[in-house]
Protein backbone atom coordinates (compact mmCIF):
# COMPACT_ATOMS: atom_id res chain seq x y z
CA UNK A 1 0.00 0.00 0.00
CA UNK A 2 2.81 2.25 0.91
CA UNK A 3 4.31 1.78 -2.52
CA UNK A 4 0.97 2.23 -4.28
CA UNK A 5 0.98 5.99 -2.63
CA UNK A 6 4.49 6.71 -3.57
CA UNK A 7 3.51 6.14 -6.77
CA UNK A 8 0.63 8.35 -6.88
CA UNK A 9 2.70 11.19 -4.95
CA UNK A 10 5.23 10.90 -7.59
CA UNK A 11 2.68 10.95 -10.60
CA UNK A 12 0.87 13.93 -9.05
CA UNK A 13 4.39 15.33 -9.30
CA UNK A 14 5.85 14.77 -12.56
CA UNK A 15 1.96 15.79 -13.67
CA UNK A 16 2.56 19.74 -13.80
CA UNK A 17 5.92 19.65 -15.73
CA UNK A 18 4.85 16.88 -18.55
CA UNK A 19 1.33 19.46 -18.38
CA UNK A 20 3.58 22.37 -19.33
CA UNK A 21 6.02 20.98 -22.00
CA UNK A 22 2.34 19.89 -23.80
CA UNK A 23 1.61 23.51 -24.02
CA UNK A 24 4.79 24.40 -26.05
CA UNK A 25 5.09 21.22 -28.43
CA UNK A 26 2.78 22.87 -30.98
CA UNK A 27 5.33 26.13 -30.92
CA UNK A 28 7.73 23.53 -31.91
CA UNK A 29 6.17 22.07 -35.11
CA UNK A 30 4.64 25.98 -36.09
CA UNK A 31 7.29 28.67 -35.22
CA UNK A 32 5.20 31.90 -35.70
CA UNK A 33 5.55 34.54 -33.08
CA UNK A 34 4.09 38.22 -31.76
CA UNK A 35 6.50 41.05 -32.81
CA UNK A 36 5.76 44.60 -32.40
CA UNK A 37 3.14 46.00 -29.83
CA UNK A 38 1.23 42.97 -29.54
CA UNK A 39 4.92 41.12 -28.43
CA UNK A 40 5.14 43.66 -25.44
CA UNK A 41 2.04 43.25 -24.26
CA UNK A 42 1.98 40.06 -24.40
CA UNK A 43 5.70 40.16 -22.38
CA UNK A 44 4.12 42.08 -19.91
CA UNK A 45 0.69 40.42 -19.62
CA UNK A 46 2.70 37.32 -18.65
CA UNK A 47 5.21 38.98 -16.22
CA UNK A 48 1.96 40.10 -14.40
CA UNK A 49 0.51 36.45 -14.52
CA UNK A 50 3.72 35.42 -13.50
CA UNK A 51 4.13 37.14 -10.44
CA UNK A 52 0.67 35.76 -9.91
CA UNK A 53 1.57 32.36 -10.01
CA UNK A 54 4.64 32.86 -7.98
CA UNK A 55 2.53 34.49 -5.22
CA UNK A 56 -0.27 31.89 -5.14
CA UNK A 57 1.95 28.93 -5.01
CA UNK A 58 4.75 30.48 -2.59
CA UNK A 59 1.79 31.73 -0.27
CA UNK A 60 -0.17 28.31 -0.57
CA UNK A 61 3.14 26.22 0.30
CA UNK A 62 4.30 28.82 2.91
CA UNK A 63 1.15 28.58 4.89
CA UNK A 64 0.86 24.70 4.23
CA UNK A 65 4.89 24.33 5.64
CA UNK A 66 3.70 26.47 8.49
CA UNK A 67 0.61 25.03 9.20
CA UNK A 68 -0.07 21.81 7.56
CA UNK A 69 2.60 19.76 9.08
CA UNK A 70 2.30 17.51 12.30
CA UNK A 71 5.43 17.38 14.03
CA UNK A 72 7.93 15.32 12.39
CA UNK A 73 8.00 16.16 8.69
CA UNK A 74 8.00 13.14 7.49
CA UNK A 75 6.80 14.58 3.79
CA UNK A 76 6.61 17.07 1.84
CA UNK A 77 2.51 16.82 1.59
CA UNK A 78 0.34 18.04 3.84
CA UNK A 79 -0.77 15.61 7.08
CA UNK A 80 -2.51 18.03 9.02
CA UNK A 81 -6.21 19.71 7.08
CA UNK A 82 -5.83 23.52 7.48
CA UNK A 83 -7.80 26.26 6.77
CA UNK A 84 -5.75 28.86 7.47
CA UNK A 85 -5.00 32.00 5.86
CA UNK A 86 -4.96 31.49 1.76
CA UNK A 87 -6.73 28.57 2.49
CA UNK A 88 -9.65 30.20 4.37
CA UNK A 89 -10.93 31.80 1.30
CA UNK A 90 -9.57 29.13 -1.82
CA UNK A 91 -8.56 25.42 -1.43
CA UNK A 92 -6.32 25.08 -3.80
CA UNK A 93 -4.25 28.68 -4.20
CA UNK A 94 -0.82 26.46 -5.39
CA UNK A 95 -2.46 24.78 -7.86
CA UNK A 96 -4.57 28.07 -9.29
CA UNK A 97 -0.39 29.17 -9.47
CA UNK A 98 1.13 25.94 -11.18
CA UNK A 99 -2.40 26.59 -13.73
CA UNK A 100 -1.65 30.13 -14.45
CA UNK A 101 2.41 29.49 -14.62
CA UNK A 102 1.92 27.91 -18.37
CA UNK A 103 -0.04 31.11 -19.68
CA UNK A 104 2.21 33.09 -17.95
CA UNK A 105 5.59 31.25 -19.65
CA UNK A 106 3.57 31.12 -23.25
CA UNK A 107 3.09 34.84 -23.47
CA UNK A 108 6.46 35.78 -22.09
CA UNK A 109 7.64 33.44 -24.95
CA UNK A 110 5.32 35.03 -27.41
CA UNK A 111 4.66 31.88 -29.06
CA UNK A 112 1.20 32.13 -31.10
CA UNK A 113 0.73 28.12 -31.07
CA UNK A 114 1.94 28.10 -26.91
CA UNK A 115 -0.39 30.83 -26.21
CA UNK A 116 -3.55 29.28 -27.92
CA UNK A 117 -3.16 26.28 -26.72
CA UNK A 118 -2.12 27.29 -22.64
CA UNK A 119 -5.70 27.23 -22.46
CA UNK A 120 -5.55 23.82 -22.87
CA UNK A 121 -2.86 22.98 -20.41
CA UNK A 122 -5.10 25.54 -17.72
CA UNK A 123 -8.35 23.02 -18.72
CA UNK A 124 -6.38 20.06 -18.08
CA UNK A 125 -4.87 21.62 -14.35
CA UNK A 126 -8.50 22.58 -13.19
CA UNK A 127 -9.67 19.32 -14.41
CA UNK A 128 -6.86 17.23 -11.99
CA UNK A 129 -7.03 19.60 -8.93
CA UNK A 130 -11.14 18.55 -9.16
CA UNK A 131 -11.27 15.13 -9.79
CA UNK A 132 -7.72 14.06 -8.82
CA UNK A 133 -6.75 16.03 -5.95
CA UNK A 134 -10.35 16.84 -4.53
CA UNK A 135 -11.13 12.74 -4.33
CA UNK A 136 -7.71 12.82 -2.57
CA UNK A 137 -8.54 15.79 -0.52
CA UNK A 138 -11.63 14.17 0.63
CA UNK A 139 -10.15 10.44 1.14
CA UNK A 140 -7.75 11.79 3.43
CA UNK A 141 -9.39 14.34 5.68
CA UNK A 142 -13.57 12.96 5.41
CA UNK A 143 -16.11 15.16 7.00
CA UNK A 144 -14.20 18.08 7.88
CA UNK A 145 -13.08 18.30 4.03
CA UNK A 146 -16.36 17.92 2.84
CA UNK A 147 -17.70 20.55 4.79
CA UNK A 148 -14.47 23.25 3.59
CA UNK A 149 -15.93 22.51 0.55
CA UNK A 150 -19.34 23.61 1.28
CA UNK A 151 -17.62 27.23 2.58
CA UNK A 152 -14.80 27.56 0.20
CA UNK A 153 -14.34 28.19 -3.01
CA UNK A 154 -11.75 25.87 -4.90
CA UNK A 155 -10.05 29.11 -6.99
CA UNK A 156 -10.37 32.56 -6.31
CA UNK A 157 -8.19 35.90 -7.09
CA UNK A 158 -10.74 37.69 -5.33
CA UNK A 159 -8.33 41.00 -3.84
CA UNK A 160 -9.50 40.23 -0.12
CA UNK A 161 -8.21 36.58 -0.14
CA UNK A 162 -4.59 37.46 -1.83
CA UNK A 163 -4.57 40.20 0.68
CA UNK A 164 -4.96 37.21 3.35
CA UNK A 165 -1.90 35.47 1.69
CA UNK A 166 -0.11 38.53 1.32
CA UNK A 167 -0.53 39.33 5.50
CA UNK A 168 0.20 35.59 6.54
CA UNK A 169 3.67 34.91 3.27
CA UNK A 170 4.98 38.03 4.99
CA UNK A 171 5.60 36.44 8.55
Amino acid sequence: MKNIKKITMLWKFFFWPVLWLFIFIPAYFWPLYLNGLLKIVAVLAGLVFMTIALFLTSAGGRTLAKTGHQKPNETIWPDTFTDFGIFSCMRHPMHLGLAIFPVALALISSSVPAILSSGWGVSGALWFVLHIEEKDALNKYGTVYRAYMQKVLPFSLHPKCLLKSWKFWKI
